[in-house]
């Protein structure tokens, strides 16, 4: 589904290319923001019009303390994306379109207090509980992704362009939780049962507190290298 989403950028900016004058520059910058840090090429279509492709990842370790149980969590962000970045002024600010490979989840392991568990109210001796799990990820594979900033890796000018981008990401309506807990072979089979809807009821205040996070604010800095 990425290669689609970038293949149909390619053509679209090969079509929108081919009414201006050839301006077949490239580019090569390193970002770091809020989708992560990584690389990007940057080709140019026309004088206003250039491709971007870029690729950015980042690991941040976090706590969850928002339900009855509290999840030592990693925040995981893989986000290939194309977009096409349009200088209405020939200069360097620009407006963005494009997509975003929404590979970014939040994956948490379920922290006893102290001995007990606390789920859905009930409480569990640790001890009999497997694992407690939870993972977080956006419903669209693939995001659309609007912006604008400032600086044309392969506009006129010297080899070296500072970059600057302000936007968002559309990760869609509603994220996918999925939350685990397993019974240990000494916890009773009623509790076990009880368990399984003690999780269901985490699952659902996991999707209460994540249920409006369906934009991801993006800003990027980088430095680019122009051929």
């Amino acid at each position: 589904m990425h290669k689609v989403v970038i293949a149909s950028l390619v053509i679209g900016a090969a079509v929108l290319g081919s009414s201006g004058s050839a301006h077949a520059e490239t580019a090569l910058g390193l970002r770091a923001g809020t989708l992560g840090v990584g690389a990007e090429l940057a080709i140019g279509m026309t004088e206003k019009l250039n491709l971007r492709l870029g690729y950015s990842l980042f690991d941040y370790s976090t706590t969850l303390e928002d339900t009855d149980v509290t999840y030592d969590a990693e925040l995981q962000l893989r986000n290939p994306s194309a977009v096409l970045a349009w200088h209405p002024f020939s200069g360097g600010f620009h407006l963005s379109v494009g997509a975003v490979g929404a590979s970014t989840k939040v994956v948490g392991t379920g922290v006893p207090n102290g001995t007990q568990y606390v789920i859905n109210g009930n409480s569990y001796n640790a001890s009999q509980i497997g694992k407690v799990d939870a993972t977080i990820e956006a419903s669209n594979s693939v995001a659309p992704y609007v912006g604008f900033g400032w600086g044309n890796p392969v506009g006129a000018g010297g080899r070296w362009t500072l970059l600057l981008d302000v936007g968002a990401v559309y990760y869609g309506s509603k994220p996918d939780v999925v939350a685990v807990a397993t019974c240990g072979a000494t916890l009773p089979s009623q509790l076990c049962t009880r368990l399984q809807t003690d999780i269901a009821a985490e699952r659902q205040q996991l999707i209460d507190e994540v249920d409006t996070l369906t934009w991801y604010p993006v800003l990027n800095l980088g430095l680019a290298f122009k051929f």
